[in-house]
């Protein structure tokens, strides 16, 4: 039991972005960073509750969590962009997206609504090795799911719709993370994880980046390569190259910033990937190409480039599953105030039961 607790506790800390001594400060040094390290390695028998009620408070969560058994694990974990992102930002993520997925299984089993992938496992791991095949599978993808040529107009729900496990996670400023996708182990459910605070267009990409990551197996020469493969995967997905070429033509000299922020708030697809997938497509010229990235450099439009997506996209499943837990009674308030983490007096004013 206490090798347990010391493991929870581990996950916890890790969770929160915690040194050891950073928690021994936190817990106003009720405990030393040396216990803290003995805890965690199951080394002391007894953990009275005074110092498991000051760890909890230290790192803001309940004391429940120190007794649950770990369920899940993260298989084929990868990062999206994740040059600068620390070690101790890392766990943190790792972490709180375990916490995250616990808490889903959990639901789904007390409602009995778990979501498998409906796709034909042959579909599941095929090989991606060059930019027409990631082309091709994402076609494939919009045959599978009977999207046609159409924009996506929710991309989160439709994902979540198809059994993948979508987590906003929510981020210090300056945490430069995009998104992340893994399978949970021992249920080999996908998950994918990206920054709440991005604004829709760059979580749409993200998430069908990712996608690419979970269905099949991308494999390149570099790391970079396999980036640049789920990437046309993602452009092909969101704005397949039919419409692309239907809207702005087969070749174009010179083209304009009012039909590319239309194509931006019809797709919800960055300009920039609009432009690429038109250069790659010979549709612009290297020479017109490059031009066009100087002029979005010197207006820093690279970062914060012009036009604008309107559609809002959440992912709402685990939301909407506790609520119908709670409206059903299987839970209590608390127990939905929990998962949601939050307080039960913020809980009440959100739930609306009629």
């Amino acid at each position: 039991m206490n090798k347990r607790i010391g493991q929870r506790i581990k996950s916890a800390r890790k969770m929160a972005g915690m040194s050891m001594q950073a928690l021994s400060d936190a817990a106003d040094n009720i405990v030393s960073k040396q216990a803290i390290n003995k805890y965690e390695k199951g080394q002391i028998e007894n953990i009275n509750s005074t110092v498991l009620l000051s760890l909890a408070k230290a790192m803001n969560i309940k004391m429940d969590y120190f007794f649950k058994e770990s369920t899940v694990e993260l298989q084929s974990l990868e990062f999206r962009k994740n040059a600068s992102l620390s070690k101790k930002n890392k766990n943190s993520i790792e972490q709180r997206t375990i916490d995250f997925i616990e808490k889903y299984l959990e639901i789904e089993d007390i409602l009995d609504a778990s979501k498998l992938l409906p796709l034909n496992q042959s579909a599941i791991n095929r090989t991606i090795s060059n930019r027409d095949d990631a082309v091709n599978e994402a076609k494939r993808l919009r045959l599978d799911w009977k999207l046609g040529n159409a924009p996506i107009s929710n991309l989160l729900e439709l994902v979540e719709e198809n059994g993948i496990k979508l987590f906003e996670i929510s981020l210090e400023e300056g945490v430069k993370f995009d998104g992340l996708s893994a399978m949970i182990a021992p249920s080999s459910v996908p998950v994918i994880a990206l920054k709440k605070e991005t604004d829709i267009v760059r979580k749409r990409f993200t998430v069908a980046h990712e996608l690419c990551h979970i269905l099949f197996h991308v494999e390149g020469d570099s790391p970079k390569d396999v980036e640049k493969y789920c990437n046309a995967f993602a452009n092909e997905l969101l704005l397949p190259e039919e419409q692309l070429i239907e809207a702005i033509g087969k070749k174009r000299k010179n083209i304009s910033m009012f039909e590319l922020k239309k194509l931006k708030g019809i797709y919800g697809i960055s300009i920039q990937a609009i432009l690429y997938k038109a250069w790659e497509l010979n549709i612009i010229s290297d020479r017109k190409y490059r031009s066009i990235n100087i002029v979005f450099a010197k207006n820093n439009w690279k970062k914060n480039e012009p036009g604008s997506y309107l559609k809002k996209e959440k992912a709402n499943r685990f939301k909407q599953l506790v609520l119908h837990a709670v409206s059903e009674s299987y839970i209590s308030l608390g127990k939905a105030a929990s998962l949601l983490n939050t307080s039960l007096y913020d809980f009440r004013k959100q739930v609306d039961l009629l």
